[in-house]
């Protein structure tokens, strides 16, 4: 049977989150945030020296992506379990391109009722509009508006990884 597509616009709030299932499609248009290996140690250091955040990261969707040839190239990457949790506390809504495979991770997307998405068939982004230039590199803050761009649910808030008997 085929999944209907969710058509989801920034900002997603967490109501809606909640409601997701792990393989669930979604057709999102909107601001994501960029982010590296470097970028969650880079917002840290900032709040820790400054007493302030850097970003306000509430409601707002994360991409692990790299800059590369005039796209951003979104090849699955590993986060410290203590990194995520801190996303979480700061408000991010989603993740986007992490790649989830121990259970202690799992169960904080559980906690914390977020929800990790990945990309359908591609492994490149490009923006909305052509005249805004990919970054050579990924700075806090960075951002770029993407238009109808397919996700699947690849961990849900409830903590079931796409794949696993436990899918709804």
């Amino acid at each position: 049977m085929a999944r209907q597509t969710l058509k989801m616009f920034y900002p997603i709030s967490i109501k809606n989150i909640r409601k997701l299932k792990a393989g669930d499609l979604i057709e999102y248009t909107g601001q994501v945030l960029l982010a590296d290996e470097t970028t969650v140690d880079k917002y840290r250091t900032y709040e820790r020296l400054e007493g302030t955040p850097f970003y306000n990261l509430s409601r707002e969707l994360i991409l692990f992506c790299t800059p590369s040839e005039g796209r951003l190239s979104s090849d699955s990457v590993k986060i410290d379990l203590d990194d995520l949790e801190y996303l979480f506390m700061s408000g991010i809504t989603a993740t986007v391109g992490l790649n989830v495979e121990e259970e202690e991770i799992t169960a904080l997307y559980k906690r914390f009722s977020r929800v990790n998405l990945s990309l359908c068939n591609r492994t490149s982004l490009y923006p909305v509009d052509l005249n805004e230039p990919v970054p050579d590199e990924v700075e806090c803050g960075m951002s770029i508006s993407l238009k109808d761009v397919l996700l699947y649910v690849d961990i849900s808030s409830r903590g079931t990884k796409f794949g696993s008997e436990e899918d709804g």
